[in-house]
C-alpha cells in the first residue's frame, strides 16, 4: 500500500501539463457500474507506466488518468505488478477519489480481487504488458486503518500497456 501511495505522490508533483502517449485509453472497463478510460501520459522520456529490474523480478508501475492530457490524482488508478521469470507473483491495485494520493480510495489490499495477465512481451528498454482486474476493491478510510469490503466496489477492467525501462 505505501509503495502506491508512494507512486501516487510522485506522479502528483510532476507537471500538470503533458500529452498522452497514445489517443487510445490504454486502461478501461467497468468500475462501480460505470464506464470508465484512463490514458498512460508521458512528458519527454518521463512516463507513467514503468518497469525496473530488480535481480530476477521485474517491477511495472502503471498509473491512468481519466484526463488525457494532465496529470490529475482524482479518480486515477494506479497498478503495480512484479513479475519473476516471466510469471505475475504479486498485484496492487489503487483507485484514487480524491485530489490526493492519500485516503480515501479504494485499494486491493485485504479486497477480493483478481490480476491476470495475457500478454508479456519485454525488450531491454520496454515491456509490453496486457491483463485484466476483476473482483472488488476495499475502501480504505484512513492512512492508518485497514480497508474494508463493506463499501467496496466492483471493478472489471483491461489494461494494455507498454512501460518504459528505468534506470538509476
Amino acid at each position: 500500500m505505501r509503495k502506491q501511495i508512494g507512486i501516487m505522490v510522485l506522479a502528483w508533483y510532476i507537471p500538470f501539463f503533458a500529452y498522452a502517449s497514445e489517443l487510445a485509453p490504454e486502461i478501461e472497463g467497468v468500475l462501480d457500474g460505470e464506464r470508465h478510460e484512463w490514458f498512460i501520459l508521458s512528458q519527454g522520456s518521463d512516463s507513467n507506466a514503468s518497469f525496473v529490474e530488480l535481480g530476477d523480478e521485474v517491477r511495472i508501475d502503471i498509473t491512468g488518468f481519466i484526463d488525457g492530457e494532465r496529470w490529475d490524482a482524482r479518480e486515477a488508478i494506479s497498478i503495480s505488478l512484479t513479475l519473476v521469470e516471466d510469471e505475475l507473483i504479486e498485484a496492487d491495485v489503487v483507485y484514487l477519489i480524491g485530489d490526493t494520493p492519500l485516503p480515501p480510495l479504494y485499494t486491493s489490499e485485504d479486497a477480493q480481487l483478481t490480476v491476470s495477465l495475457t500478454h508479456y512481451e519485454r525488450d531491454s528498454q520496454a515491456v509490453h504488458v496486457a491483463g485484466r482486474i476483476q473482483g472488488v476493491m476495499a475502501l480504505q478510510v484512513q492512512l492508518d486503518t485497514p480497508p474494508s469490503l463493506e463499501e467496496g466496489i466492483d471493478i472489471d477492467v483491461t489494461f494494455d500497456v507498454q512501460a518504459q525501462k528505468v534506470e538509476f
